[in-house]
């Protein structure tokens, strides 16, 4: 900032990132307004697009706004924010340089912001602290739920997850025994009836929907005991052989289902049960989208995460080493307006018959273990999961003792 008057008008200004906005204008005229309250000379937002770093905005204090390429040292700064710096400065001949943070969206792609402004005098503690609890704000602008799409609340999810979990294990039990009364009633009528019959029709249809029934409490079930801590060491490739055997019978004709987990791949802190659940979820999904003749590709390998990487997974991580797991199609893709709604509305799915209780189980059962899921950017073609587990050697700490972290669902663009 210019100095304490700037730094003054500036503070006073940043209620108004909490104001109502109905549409994406909104952001670059706040934006713009923010540059002026700050006295800086210009101020970048910047998220990825299409897997692709972009920049949003570049506004300047007369409001005009300029569509252009990343600066040019961006991996620096995104380097040195990555190991765990707040902030950082970029010199820049004839100006203070460029002062650089991370904005977090909730559930959305981590991104960053920027500011200039003219003149020689360095950025202080106190200009540092401000851009930090902008971009606190700004990240959890209507503003910018406005631009970027819905934002995921980790917190408010987990709990409403918890609320829904607690209805439906009541309700499946009570379900169980109506359709096992209805299949074994069926069952039971099936020699009263002539083979081949109109009658023998009818019931075997009455039994099938008594099936089906079965399946869905099954997933409600699931959602009831997913937030139970199963933490015994549970082995990758063996669940994916298993999951791949049960689905194969309904996979696309000639689905190629291709596995590549390297030898050594140490075991996760999950039990085969729930680690069988998630994947089994995600590689459903993932041959639902595929054509005939398709391919679905899951593969597992070791990374080492950071503070800011922990924020683009949605889930219970902490910085550290874990087992990612990714699963990948080459089908049509998530629509921009289905994946705007993955996470943020709960249980919402668009596969008939389906309840949207997959995703829902796999991410309070990755939850609970202290694991986390994302959803790589667009791609041009098929879309990539990507769930991370601690290794069974570190097993998480107990859901009650840990402070919630909102997190985000989808991958950051490399850097970021």
């Amino acid at each position: 900032m210019s100095g304490p008057s700037g730094l003054t008008s500036g503070l006073a200004f940043l209620p108004n990132w909490m104001n109502d906005a109905k549409d994406a204008v909104a952001f670059d005229a706040l934006l713009s307004a923010w540059v002026r309250a700050s006295g800086w000379k210009s101020a970048g937002v910047l998220w990825p697009v299409d897997g692709k770093p972009a920049v949003a905005t570049v506004v300047r204090p007369d409001g005009t706004t300029e569509p252009t390429a990343p600066p040019p040292e961006l991996a620096e700064p995104l380097r040195v924010l990555r190991g765990g710096s707040q902030t950082v400065v970029w010199q820049l001949p004839g100006t203070c340089g460029r002062l650089y943070t991370l904005l977090h969206p909730l559930g959305r792609p981590a991104g960053v912001i920027w500011a200039e402004r003219a003149g020689p005098d360095a950025w202080t503690d106190a200009d540092r602290n401000y851009l930090l609890l902008s971009a606190r704000l700004i990240e959890r602008s209507p503003a910018l739920a406005a631009r970027v799409g819905p934002l995921v609340d980790a917190d408010r999810l987990q709990q409403r997850l918890a609320d829904a979990a607690l209805i439906a294990g009541r309700m499946a039990h009570d379900f169980d025994n109506v359709l096992t009364g209805i299949i074994g009633f069926a069952d039971l009528t099936v020699p009263l009836v002539p083979a081949n019959s109109q009658p023998a029709k009818f019931v075997s249809e009455i039994s099938k929907v008594g099936q089906r029934g079965i399946t869905f409490t099954q997933q409600l079930h699931q959602l009831s005991r997913a937030a139970q801590v199963k933490p015994q060491p549970g082995t990758p490739s063996a669940v994916v052989t298993k999951e791949e055997t049960r689905l194969r019978p309904n996979m696309p004709s000639g689905l190629q289902l291709v596995t590549d987990f390297p030898p050594g791949l140490p075991a996760v802190g999950m039990e085969a049960g729930p680690l069988g659940v998630v994947l089994g979820h995600l590689i459903e999904n993932a041959t639902d989208a595929s054509p005939p003749n398709g391919r679905v590709v899951v593969t597992g390998r070791t990374v080492e995460l950071s503070a800011a990487d922990t924020r683009t997974y949605l889930g219970r991580l902490a910085p550290g080493g874990y087992v990612e797991i990714a699963v990948q199609d080459y089908g049509t893709g998530i629509k921009p307006e289905v994946r705007a709604k993955l996470f943020a509305e709960p249980f919402y799915t668009t596969k008939v018959r389906h309840r949207g209780l997959g995703l829902a189980v796999a991410y309070r059962t990755l939850h609970a273990h202290g694991g986390g899921i994302r959803f790589e950017p667009p791609a041009d073609l098929g879309t990539t999961v990507r769930v991370v587990i601690p290794p069974a050697a570190a097993r998480p700490p107990a859901a009650a003792a840990t402070t919630h972290t909102p997190r985000a669902a989808v991958a950051s663009y490399p850097g970021v």
